[in-house]
């Protein structure tokens, strides 16, 4: 399916908004994804997304590892093909092991998460799936998680459940040159 809105270029936008195309592309080696491109056509509201975005990304106290099967986690639930491969290579890099990710559609079985890493996937499971957490996953995290780790992880998933109902419903297509690695 083809995204249900154009995909903008920087010099789509007004003069004054074209930064945020280059800031994206600094941070990227030179490209801009597809979500940002159908999310140009609100400049006003890109630049708080990609402000948000950056700051759960790299400023948080929470392990990026945590992080990462969480928001895989949203992306599969959701059938978000987009944001799925594009955090499979994050994950990567930020030490989640390949048996891992090849085994996320098992997590609740698979002896290759930890007891924390299960705790983290059922969070986003369940807050996914149906908003509201069971007190017993909740207090799973309590156990590793002081309240600002708790709260990071409560506003990634809350952050890439929004992601998700922009990519799903525009249709926003993986980029030419990106793939499952």
């Amino acid at each position: 399916m083809a995204a249900r809105v154009p995909y903008l270029n920087r010099e789509d936008l007004p003069e004054a908004d074209r930064v945020i195309f280059d800031n994206l592309a600094a941070e990227s080696g030179g490209t801009v994804g597809n979500l940002f491109r159908v999310l140009a056509h609100t400049p006003k509201f890109l630049r708080r997304f990609c402000s948000m975005g950056n700051n759960l990304r790299n400023k948080t106290a929470l392990d990026p590892k945590l992080r990462e099967l969480a928001i895989l986690t949203v992306g599969r639930l959701t059938d978000a093909q987009y944001e799925f491969v594009h955090h499979l290579s994050i994950a990567r890099r930020v030490g989640v092991a390949r048996e891992q990710l090849e085994a996320l559609a098992d997590w609740e079985k698979s002896a290759k998460f930890s007891d924390h890493e299960r705790a983290v996937i059922r969070y986003a499971a369940e807050s996914t799936s149906s908003v509201r957490v069971t007190d017993a996953t909740w207090n799973a995290l309590k156990t590793f998680l002081d309240t600002c780790r708790m709260m990071e992880l409560v506003e990634n998933v809350a952050y890439y459940n929004m992601v998700v109902r922009v990519l799903v419903p525009v249709g926003v297509e993986l980029e030419p040159d990106t793939g499952r690695r």
